[in-house]
């Protein structure tokens, strides 16, 4: 990885290092999105599970007196 690193930035310019680091942010922050979109894609997957084990429905109305 370092030895990677290294050849990238040989010959850098200030302009190819800035957008080095715009590309790096992106990543890191679509890396988040990804991570953040599993978490919750497993929440609702077990919340599903949830509502179907516990079967629950609402009483309705009321009968009526006489």
């Amino acid at each position: 990885m370092s030895r990677a690193l290294h050849e990238i930035t040989e010959d850098m310019t200030l302009y190819h290092g800035v957008r080095l680091s715009q590309v790096l942010e992106a990543v890191y922050t679509q890396g988040k999105k990804d991570g953040a979109r599993t978490a919750f894609e497993e929440l609702d997957k077990k919340i599903r599970e949830v509502h179907k084990a516990v079967p629950h429905k609402n009483p309705g109305k009321p009968k009526k007196t006489k």
